[in-house]
């Protein structure tokens, strides 16, 4: 059997794309996505030439794989009738060759759970679609910092 196609806020309708990104002056662009009117401004980093004045490419997707796995833990929690309101995620990664080579992601939650509790967000959130689209030569590198 074939596998099912998911649906995501961003997947678009019969094919039709949702985000642009323009390239507006040297090493930078503008990232769009015409339904939320929203844009985030992008640089390449500085190895590129980039100012430091934007994100780069490779922090939002950084950023994207702590907030996926939040909001993938979040949903859970809701279903489960936890309260993780006020979880934050510090992260950074590591470039060998201009390529990712980790992400790292220290998420930090601001209520105890029982460890049966800890243990099922904590497997829930690496079902994320992003934490998973990483190719395996990637290493990422989750550490959930719950409070004592």
């Amino acid at each position: 059997m074939g596998e099912k196609k998911s649906e995501c806020c961003s997947a678009g309708t019969a094919g039709q794309p949702v985000m642009q990104v323009v390239y507006d002056r040297n090493v930078h662009t503008v990232a769009s996505h015409r339904p939320l009117k929203a844009t985030i401004p992008l640089e390449g980093c500085s190895a590129f030439g980039g100012k430091g004045a934007d994100l780069n490419p490779i922090d939002l997707m950084a950023m994207g794989v702590a907030s996926c796995l939040m909001i993938v833990m979040g949903k859970t929690a809701e279903a489960e009738k936890l309260d993780i309101v006020g979880a934050k995620a510090d992260v950074s990664y590591d470039l060998v060759n201009y390529r990712i080579a980790e992400i790292k992601v220290a998420i930090y939650l601001p209520k105890k759970l029982s460890p049966a509790e800890q243990t099922k967000l904590e497997t829930a959130s690496k079902k994320c679609p992003v934490y998973l689209a990483i190719h395996p030569d990637v290493k990422v590198t989750v550490n959930y910092v719950w409070p004592k």
